[in-house]
């Protein structure tokens, strides 16, 4: 049995119009959509087909679930996983652990990149440093959005939040940041401002109903979730209460979402604190808040997966999910999002997922429990030159014109990639220029056409990625310059410290370190 949640978001979304929608309509059967009685309800359909025992993983909310159906069901479990986990009780609704992770996770990424280390400055004081001109001054450009579209936007501190505690769920935020906030600082905010484009227009089309309701989502958090105000209080008391619970945090502990301060986080558009304020009162004997399991929790095999980077449902989460279970073994999976589980069948996740449905243990052998340790850093970007003669080469190449042409063209194409893992649409604007088109979803082919990436060099033709193995062919074309029209190149996208090998003209090979 699998159970997940679908949206980029599991626990915030930025429409605040599902509980208005959802507690109008529901009005006196407001109570009546927490997990409890979804885990009696799948009870109930075991009983029907006539099952005994299941093993039970679930990502996300799906852990949340999880969690409620051993605690009212735990005779109906063989095995327990919980991937992307964070607790149903013993949880602030401050959600505390997310701005340390954040800091720690930034640093990380940056700091084992061998190109993104060798930039100026470290990760967390280089954001703190354009935060403080933002809070200044904010800055508005035109850039690429996940839908394939232009469109005009405006950088401030609580838009630089949103975007840096969004990186949990893809990779390239990751990737861009560090080097997109060294662009700013040298006051190119183009690449920064893609960033937040492409998380505020996502792309993302209308979502059925059956297969992820915001309205369902909506009644469960406010049923089970902690809050930072009292669902049995009036509207009024409730708001006295949220807006004292905030002037008290901002007092005792200002830091909390560092470098972020407490209000830029809460109205980054990111979370959404204050969602339950008009949320109806529980009915007599309805009892909402966050569950607990009335006996403790069974002895099961219990595994409970966390990625390393994950900012959302923290490591330090998971941790206290696994020391609330008497058989529970927690793995930290490195350089890895949130939910590691669905990162393709050879992925280190997967094979942890299938070694405890098949052994019934938790008891992971060594050999196996390596991979969680061996999965490549990414790639981290240092920074956006605006011309391709400043773009800097991998430590161990020569810093030729040649190389750095090659180069530049391979990050071209290797943003590009970043595009598609960001966009909802298949085709959009290059960075600077120019205009690209996707096909395929496993061998995925992208058509370049003058993309910039680097303001004075728009690159054409083609390159087609194996986005299961990583492998990557790029046929590229350029202006005549330092006496080079065309490359021709190759690389893998995904093994560790690989290198790119890029042909010029048919005749000089350039190799450098993959972007």
């Amino acid at each position: 049995f699998f159970f997940s949640s679908r949206r980029r978001h599991t626990r915030y979304w930025r429409d605040w119009s599902s509980d208005v929608c959802s507690s109008d309509l529901l009005g006196d059967r407001a109570g009546l959509y927490g997990s409890a009685q979804s885990a009696d309800d799948l009870a109930a359909v075991l009983d029907a087909l006539g099952i005994d025992r299941v093993d039970m993983y679930g990502d996300s909310y799906g852990t949340f679930f999880g969690q409620v159906f051993a605690g009212l069901h735990p005779d109906r479990l063989r095995t327990l996983l919980l991937d992307g986990t964070y607790p149903t009780y013993g949880e602030s609704a401050w959600y505390p652990s997310q701005g340390a992770a954040l800091r720690r996770s930034f640093t990380d990424v940056c700091a084992r990149s061998i190109m993104c280390r060798t930039g100026e400055g470290k990760a967390i004081p280089l954001l703190g440093d354009v935060l403080k001109r933002l809070r200044k001054q904010p800055v508005t450009v035109r850039a690429p959005g996940g839908d394939g579209r232009l469109h005009r936007v405006t950088l401030d501190a609580a838009a630089v939040a949103g975007v840096a505690y969004n990186a949990t769920y893809l990779s390239p935020t990751y990737r861009e940041l560090t080097g997109a906030i060294r662009s700013a600082l040298h006051g190119d905010y183009l690449p920064l401002g893609r960033l937040y484009s492409q998380y505020f227009f996502t792309g993302e089309g209308p979502v059925n109903p059956r297969e992820y309701s915001a309205g369902a989502e909506a009644a469960v958090s406010c049923h089970d979730y902690p809050q930072l105000f009292d669902l049995t209080a009036s509207r009024k008391v409730r708001e006295r209460q949220y807006r004292s619970a905030f002037q008290r945090m901002e007092r005792s502990d200002p830091g909390l979402y560092g470098p972020f301060t407490i209000r830029e986080y809460r109205i980054s558009g990111w979370t959404s604190f204050g969602m339950c304020l008009r949320w109806p009162k529980p009915l007599p004997g309805q009892q909402f808040g966050p569950p607990r399991p009335p006996h403790g929790y069974p002895d099961v095999p219990t595994l409970v997966l966390s990625g390393e980077l994950d900012t959302i449902t923290t490591p330090a989460e998971g941790a206290t999910v696994t020391r609330q279970f008497p058989n529970a073994r927690q793995v930290v999976v490195a350089n890895s999002l949130h939910v590691v589980g669905g990162n393709g069948a050879d992925s280190c996740g997967a094979r942890l997922v299938r070694y405890l449905v098949r052994s019934g243990s938790n008891d992971v052998p060594a050999g196996l429990l390596s991979c969680a340790a061996d999965v490549p850093p990414i790639r981290a970007v240092r920074d956006y030159p605006k011309t391709w003669q400043r773009t800097p080469v991998p430590p161990g190449t020569e810093a030729t014109s040649a190389s750095r042409l090659a180069v530049t063209a391979a990050n071209t194409v290797a943003d590009l990639i970043d595009q598609w893992w960001q966009s909802y649409s298949d085709h959009g604007p290059g960075l600077r220029g120019g205009t690209w088109r996707v096909k395929g979803y496993e061998s995925v082919r992208f058509h370049l056409n003058g993309v910039r990436l680097a303001g004075d060099l728009p690159v054409s033709g083609t390159a087609t990625w194996n986005r299961v193995t990583g492998a990557l062919r790029c046929s590229l074309r350029v202006p005549r310059t330092a006496g080079v029209t065309a490359l021709t190149g190759r690389w893998n996208t995904i093994s560790a410290g690989v290198q790119a090998s890029m042909r010029l003209d048919g005749a000089k090979t350039v190799t450098f370190l993959a972007p």
